[in-house]
């Protein structure tokens, strides 16, 4: 709903941009993108969110590659970050430390610096970061630019979330917890080098994340007018997300995901339910 509110901006917003910007309001994507000269490009992006796994430091680790996954997304290179903190005051200062420490970990091992950030009260927890990076003008990847026969790669498994709807309900195993954790910590780094390295062969890219694989898909296939073939039985998935798909311990975002994007699914094949729902899966990074 937001996203439909500010995209009706994108008409009073539009009249006020620079000449320069490449990407804004009038054609979204994972991140801004603005022109400085002829071989460099500033990317920017924001992302944040409530915990999503009950050990802070591994918060802070997922959220942070979760929002610098927008700058790789873009086709871009990292530069710097800053904190974005919401926090309830009553709480031990212990634990936004630990949070916080996963987070400069985590931007550090992507070769950006954190420069600062901004806090404010609130009776939820919520991290992450805004990440400027740095990209060719030349060689920026959209959602947009699919073309017919390319192959779609996914740089991760999918299944977390599902597997943190399990968490959240006191029923997941430790060594698929472990397993997840590890996914969404993981950074997309190696999905923009492999894919800067064989430009121009690579013609769009965008970050799966909350309105899970035939969301974001949907949204690759509407800008470049063409549709998209899923061979479900290709798709990887994190160790246990099948299991907690067959309990039916689906998030709220799964079962909206379904009832927006599930009308521009067509089924080759009759699949069992559980299947289904996962492609609507809520995903992180």
């Amino acid at each position: 709903v937001l996203g439909e509110i500010v995209n009706t901006l994108g008409g009073e917003v539009g009249k006020h941009q620079a000449a320069d910007l490449i990407v804004g309001l009038d054609s979204p994507d994972d991140a801004a993108v603005m022109k400085i000269d002829d071989d460099k490009a500033l990317v920017f992006t924001a992302d944040f969110f409530a915990p999503v796994v009950d050990d802070a430091y591994s918060y802070g680790n997922v959220a942070a590659a979760n929002a610098l996954s927008d700058i790789y997304a873009m086709g871009a290179v990292p530069q710097m970050a800053l904190n974005l903190v919401a926090w309830p005051e009553e709480m031990d200062p212990s634990v936004i430390r630990d949070v916080l420490k996963g987070g400069l970990d985590k931007v550090m091992e992507s070769g950006a610096f954190l420069a600062g950030g901004h806090t404010v009260k609130d009776a939820e927890p919520k991290f992450g970061l805004a990440v400027t990076g740095i990209v060719h003008p030349d060689r920026i990847l959209r959602k947009g630019g699919a073309q017919i026969g390319d192959l779609i790669v996914l740089t991760k498994p999918l299944g977390s979330g599902v597997i943190t709807t399990a968490l959240k309900e006191s029923r997941v195993r430790d060594v698929h917890l472990e397993a997840c954790v590890k996914v969404m910590s993981k950074l997309n780094s190696s999905g923009m080098l492999g894919a800067t390295a064989i430009y121009p062969h690579v013609h769009a890219a965008t970050d799966v994340t909350g309105y899970g694989l035939v969301g974001h898909l949907h949204e690759m296939a509407i800008g470049a007018e063409c549709a998209i073939n899923i061979q479900s039985d290709n798709l990887p998935w994190i160790s246990g997300s099948h299991e907690y798909s067959k309990a039916g311990l689906f998030s709220d975002g799964a079962v909206a995901n379904k009832q927006y994007y599930g009308e521009f699914v067509t089924y080759a094949k009759e699949l069992a339910g559980w299947k289904v729902e996962l492609l609507f899966d809520p995903q992180t990074s």
